[in-house]
């Protein structure tokens, strides 16, 4: 009894030592697993998430009300909340936290934070973890690009680091600044040591004269440009440009000093890139601000044709004189093939995945007759169609660590004016994506363009030359934002983005922002919160939005959230894939500016983060009315309704209209001979015996006696369909494959 009695007494002392109030520098100094009772300050709030760090006289810790906690106490502890807190210390990926909270009792709120600990780039170290720290003077190493999720480095006098923004974070999609700036944050642990800035506020810039706004490109030729920025005050207005980072062209505007500044360049060349730098000297001359450098475009002297294609049919009554070129997956790969078939110099594919053997055979034969062809395939899926036998022109598999190489773009003939060809979007090179999925490839004839995705594709490559430079070799995040972003194919404005380097969701977000009327969206994967944020906040100012999306059960998944938030948002409730990644602003307002989206990049944080991707913004009516006939079929048939696509007429004839199929015992092709006594599309279609579209094609504007090739390359011999379609009356001819 005495012995229990002694006992009994040992642990009542341990667990009254264990749950008495110690200052934070000895709790950090106690073994993992103890459980501490601190009090301090909080220096965060929810800008951070729902961890929280606090403070007392003696050092600083973070407290995360994880898994067993007695509650989520952020809700309760605001930035300058006093707050006593019991619990277990862990370590997480190397930071020292309170995880889970015992009990907690706040002390007091409003309560003054600690004055900041001036340091240095060593100071973000474990001596200060958890410290509210402020660094003087800090140039950030991107300077005019924006914060994204993720880590930005930082320089002072030659010692760098590194701040992390978080998913949601008020500095989020807003500009690193130019100047040289004193950074407040919380010192924090991930792995490595980094500053957490929490918001705006903690951003104070340090220069008296500096870039309020970055240079933008505006009035481009095929031999000018003009570059604009501001300044916080009056200053002169200088550009130095080249063909190298070197530059080595100056130019100075003439006139009065000025805060909004802009210099045309002239005397360019068509479909070039040019390094700019763009600066202005304060007035008293004291102080020089300067951009970073930026590559910019000069238009070509293509022609700009897009034409634009879908695997599935679309609902043509929305049409307002625009029309896809093709409508089926056969039409599609008939295309690719015919571009590759058509190549003399060059093709670059760059494609996540492929089975499909009649393009690596198109690919092989263009290789066999002197095309250069160069190859890049994301090395974790099966790319079936580049083994057993592996192909004879020289390809990689693109290692992006956990990541994908999720590009699906070929490049022909890129030095060419006139034969120059980007094909991009969202179709893998795969028998599900091509023949059943619902997705979508534009093609664009741009020498512009088409320089632009080889620059993206010699950076992966490690080369501009036929075989890989092995050691510079890059993908993911080793990848530079090194390539100019604003085309102009012919009056069209393209914007263009690579991720993971390019703050693409960023720029598809400033996209979402301009929408002042109707956004529609169709995507495979919705997972990042800023974009989900966005559009419900759309949603909430009056502009009508309606999403498609397929995976709605993604971890991390907006659906829920869009559709509790009052979004008109459906899932794709068909056994096929929504395989689309793109979007439509004000497409139902043609003076509004409309835009679409499109390319291979889902709107989700691995996307815009990690995998390598690439996207297309087009700013044309025209492109966005020809999308919304794909929206609007997609939509009638996710909900339901009953004849979602603009029905036909078939007749034995149509008056003043006659064709012949021949021939018509064919292989690899037939010709189409009509005669059309008036001007009129014809769309002409091929059907398999059980009802099925394999390919569809628009034919404008013909009259008189006409030809015309149908490609039949993939194709499986037997029984076909064809019809030719004018207004709404439709005619039908035989057509027997071999």
């Amino acid at each position: 009894m005495h012995k229990f009695s002694l006992l009994l007494a040992s642990i009542l002392f341990t667990l009254s030592t264990l749950s008495a109030q110690i200052d934070i520098a000895d709790a950090i100094n106690m073994n993992i697993g103890d459980i501490v009772t601190v009090e301090g300050v909080a220096t965060n709030g929810a800008e951070l998430g729902i961890i929280r760090y606090i403070q007392d006289e003696t050092a600083a810790i973070a407290v995360y009300p994880g898994t067993g906690s007695v509650s989520d106490f952020s809700g309760d502890v605001l930035r300058g909340t006093t707050v006593q807190v019991t619990g277990a210390l862990k370590e997480y990926n190397g930071l020292l936290e309170i995880d889970p909270i015992n009990a907690y009792t706040v002390i007091s709120s409003g309560d003054p934070l600690p004055a900041p600990l001036i340091i240095t780039p060593d100071g973000i170290s474990e001596d200060n973890e958890g410290m509210l720290v402020q660094i003087l003077n800090v140039c950030f190493d991107n300077p005019g690009s924006v914060f994204t999720v993720g880590t930005h480095s930082f320089t002072v006098d030659g010692v760098t680091s590194q701040t992390y923004v978080r998913s949601g974070s008020p500095l989020e999609n807003t500009i690193i600044p130019t100047a040289k700036v004193n950074i407040t944050g919380i010192v924090s642990q991930f792995n490595a040591h980094q500053l957490l800035i929490r918001d705006l506020a903690d951003v104070e810039i340090a220069d008296s004269f500096y870039l309020t706004s970055i240079p933008t490109q505006s009035d481009i030729t095929n031999n000018s440009f003009t570059i604009s920025w501001a300044t916080n005050e009056s200053g002169s207005t200088l550009l130095s440009y080249g063909l190298t980072p070197d530059l080595g062209t100056d130019i100075s505007a003439t006139g009065p000093n000025t805060a909004s500044h802009s210099i045309t360049v002239d005397g360019l060349d068509p479909a070039e890139f040019y390094y700019v730098q763009a600066s202005s000297v304060s007035e008293d001359g004291t102080v020089t601000a300067t951009s970073a450098l930026q590559i910019f475009s000069t238009a070509s002297n293509s022609s700009g044709e897009i034409n634009v294609y879908f695997t599935q049919d679309v609902d043509g009554s929305f049409s307002q004189g625009n029309w896809p070129i093709g409508t089926s997956g056969a039409a599609l790969e008939a295309a690719i093939i015919n571009k590759i078939n058509s190549a003399t110099t060059s093709i670059d594919a760059c494609i996540y995945n492929i089975n499909r053997e009649t393009i690596v055979a198109a690919l092989t034969n263009a290789h066999n007759n002197g095309v250069t062809v160069r190859y890049i395939a994301d090395d974790e899926t099966a790319n079936l169609a580049l083994s057993n036998p592996a192909p004879p022109f020289t390809f990689i598999d693109g290692n992006n660590g956990s990541a994908l190489m999720h590009n699906k773009f070929f490049v022909i003939d890129a030095e060419s004016t006139n034969d120059s060809w980007v094909i991009m979007g969202a179709t893998n090179m795969t028998d599900g994506n091509i023949t059943t999925d619902f997705n979508n490839m534009v093609f664009i004839q741009d020498k512009a363009i088409a320089k632009n995705y080889t620059w993206e594709f010699n950076e992966m490559w490690g080369s501009n030359e036929a075989e890989p430079g092995w050691l510079n070799v890059k993908f993911g995040e080793d990848k530079t934002n090194n390539t100019p972003h604003l085309f102009n194919l012919n009056g069209m404005m393209v914007e263009s983005y690579f991720s993971p380097s390019d703050n693409t969701a960023a720029n598809i977000i400033n996209t979402l922002n301009t929408a002042d009327n109707d956004l529609e969206f169709a995507m495979l994967t919705f997972t990042h919160n800023s974009m989900g944020n966005a559009v419900i906040d759309l949603h909430n100012a009056g502009v009508d939005v309606r999403g498609i999306i397929d995976n709605i059960n993604d971890q991390g998944g907006e659906f829920d959230y869009l559709v509790s938030n009052g979004v008109n948002v459906i899932d794709d409730n068909t056994t096929l894939q929504t395989h689309h990644k793109y979007c439509i602003v004000d497409g139902a307002a043609p003076d509004s500016d409309p835009r679409v989206v499109t390319g291979s990049h889902n709107w989700s944080g691995g996307a815009d983060s990690r995998n390598d991707e690439n996207t297309l913004i087009f700013h044309d009516a025209g492109i966005a009315n020809i999308f919304i006939m794909e929206f609007e079929a997609r939509w009638c048939e996710f909900t339901g309704g009953v004849n979602c696509t603009t029905s036909n007429k078939e007749v034995e004839k149509i008056a003043g209209f006659d064709v012949a199929v021949f021939p018509n015992l064919a292989t690899d092709y037939t010709n189409l001979n009509m005669k059309l006594d008036r001007k009129q599309d014809v769309t002409v279609s091929v059907w398999d015996t059980n009802g099925k579209m394999i390919m569809s094609r628009i034919l404008r504007n013909v009259v008189g006696e006409s030809n015309e090739t149908l490609e039949l390359h993939g194709f499986a011999a037997g029984n076909y369909l064809v019809s030719f379609k004018i207004g709404e009356e439709m005619v039908v001819k035989k057509l027997i494959v071999k």
